[in-house]
């Protein structure tokens, strides 16, 4: 997986995470209680980590850059390894 596709699917859970924060909110609206706020403030804690996952990525856009060439001249060059400057960031990975 290059690390484009990397980045568009920390893209696609963030927004799912948005999603989930926006319901969590609406019960929150509809009936304030301990559960409630409980799901809100997990929901928030997600949404919060999966931004921090894409801020790191940006933060390092040229590096990430280079990686992706990297990989390209490697493959057309025959070699299959791939190497990677910078940690590449689980999207399961909770905090």
């Amino acid at each position: 997986m290059t690390d484009w596709d990397t980045m568009v699917e920390h893209i696609h859970a963030a927004m799912q995470a948005v999603d989930q924060a926006h319901a969590a909110t609406e019960s929150l609206r509809a009936k304030t209680d301990r559960e409630a706020i409980e799901k809100f403030q997990a929901e928030m804690k997600e949404l919060h980590s999966r931004l921090e996952q894409m801020q790191k990525i940006l933060a390092h856009e040229d590096t990430y850059a280079l990686d992706e060439l990297a990989e390209a001249l490697g493959a057309a060059l025959g070699n299959q390894e791939m190497y990677h400057r910078i940690p590449h960031y689980d999207l399961d990975d909770k905090k």
